[in-house]
């Protein structure tokens, strides 16, 4: 009898036991979400009236066929509940098996979207330096298609446009700082004969060799032009008038020395002057080419230098500001790329409206302006590549005054073709919305941002 309680009390405790470790497996699953934790409570209760019913029986705590039908009714109730249990966990884990099969699913539409992505990256970045070499070529292209419109093709001197260009900054310099500017006029002597015995091929060499051979006497600031036929001029910055003659006399020997093949000896006449503040270009180039007249008039194969006005005119308000429109080194950002493209608008503007103060043909001012905007627009775009590089701010702002600026300029040009242009208000453009407010004043922002982009040696743009 005692042996039969001890087996009855140890059944207890065993069915308390399994009741205890169910009831912990009831919360692990409970606490993952699995609604089978739910089912294992009743298998918890069932267990426990089957350890006391069969520990009743065993001591003989009730009588055997009570404890015999108490205890088929507990392991029935412990079937069901276990049977409910399994079912419970096996819709678990049929969902936990949808779960990872539906993440897994996610798991490769992510790895095939991030190599969509990836690949679409690549193609943009592709994109961007087809773009890019497009652009350089663009660039190169708008140089060549430049320097052709501004270079005699036979000699490879400026032509007239290219001249009237870049004089206009040396007069502003002149003004400026008192800077001396000297202009030599020369032409070939008898040069009709050249032609008119050897042809006109034979001509075209001489011109071509006189002007090799000046290119070989000047400086790097110097620059020849061809002014028409066999007529050139010669414009010396930061020369006077004496270091001019010396200059024409140079170039007066070194081309009466060449034996040109077939033609033999060609001299040149020539005639110097140094500018006088306040004259205007047309006075200056006309009283060079009355010295040149002298030259060629006492004898030829000579240089005359000419005499200053007696009277020169003193510049009005409006013609000295739009001299003063000139680049100065304080207007630097330290970026090579921008400061050259600065300089360039700064020229090209002054070209622009030194035509508009002459009162020149609606075609020459269709022609400066349109090449202004070439230039404006490849300008800006350059400039805005190198701000996002330089991570500025203000990045979308700057974008859209330039984009304002190119409609208002495109407007300008409208009104150019058709014939309605208000020459103050383009003016007032050039000065105020371009030059002033924008790179003088708005583009002062960003300078800091490039310098540091310049230092740490970022990627620019091919240049103009």
């Amino acid at each position: 009898m005692a042996f039969q309680t001890f087996l009855a009390g140890a059944l207890m405790a065993l069915a308390s036991l399994l009741a205890l470790l169910t009831l912990l497996a009831g919360l692990r699953a409970r606490r993952k979400g699995l609604a089978s934790g739910l089912s294992l409570a009743p298998a918890i209760l069932a267990l426990l009236l089957c350890g006391g019913f069969l520990a009743a029986l065993l001591a003989g705590w009730l009588n055997r066929a009570v404890s015999f039908t108490s205890l088929e009714f507990a392991v029935l109730l412990l079937t069901l509940v276990l049977g409910w249990a399994m079912l419970s966990w096996m819709a678990d884990f049929r969902k936990t098996t949808a779960a990872v099969h539906q993440a897994r699913d996610l798991e490769l539409l992510v790895r095939d979207r991030n190599a969509e992505l990836s690949a679409r990256l690549q193609d943009l970045e592709e994109a961007r330096r087809t773009a890019e070499v497009a652009n350089k070529g663009l660039q190169r292209a708008l140089e060549q298609l430049e320097q052709v419109a501004s270079t005699d093709r036979l000699t490879g001197a400026w032509n007239r446009r290219r001249f009237e260009e870049a004089v206009l900054s040396e007069i502003a310099l002149a003004h400026r700082r008192r800077d001396p500017l000297a202009l030599l006029m020369f032409d070939l002597d008898h040069f009709k004969r050249v032609n008119d015995t050897f042809g006109h091929g034979a001509g075209d060499m001489v011109l071509a060799s006189t002007a090799q051979t000046v290119h070989q006497h000047l400086r790097l600031s110097d620059a020849l032009i061809r002014w028409g036929g066999e007529e050139f001029l010669v414009m010396a910055p930061a020369t006077r008038l004496d270091g001019a003659m010396g200059l024409a006399e140079k170039l007066r020997s070194a081309v009466a020395a060449i034996d040109f093949p077939n033609v033999g000896q060609v001299t040149m006449s020539l005639g110097v002057s140094e500018y006088t503040l306040g004259e205007g270009l047309e006075e200056w180039i006309a009283r060079t080419d009355q010295a040149l007249y002298r030259a060629k008039a006492e004898g030829r194969n000579r240089v005359v230098a000419a005499p200053s006005p007696a009277h020169p005119h003193t510049s009005t308000s409006e013609e000295r500001s739009l001299l003063e429109m000139i680049w100065e080194d304080a207007y630097t950002s330290g970026h090579p790329l921008i400061d050259t493209q600065h300089r360039r608008l700064f020229h090209l503007a002054s070209a622009l409206m030194s035509v508009l103060a002459e009162n020149r043909s609606l075609d020459e001012v269709s022609i400066r302006l349109q090449t202004l905007l070439a230039h404006t627009a490849q300008h800006f775009h350059d400039e805005e590549g190198l701000l996002r590089e330089a991570h500025y701010p203000d990045v979308v702002e700057h974008a859209a005054i330039h984009t304002a600026l190119l409609d208002k300029a495109s407007g300008f040009q409208e009104e150019v073709q058709a014939g309605t242009l208000d020459f103050g208000k383009l003016v007032g453009f050039l000065t105020k919305d371009l030059v002033k407010d924008h790179i003088l004043t708005e583009d002062q922002n960003y300078f800091a941002h490039v310098r540091v982009l310049d230092s740490a040696g970022g990627s620019s743009p091919a240049g103009t």
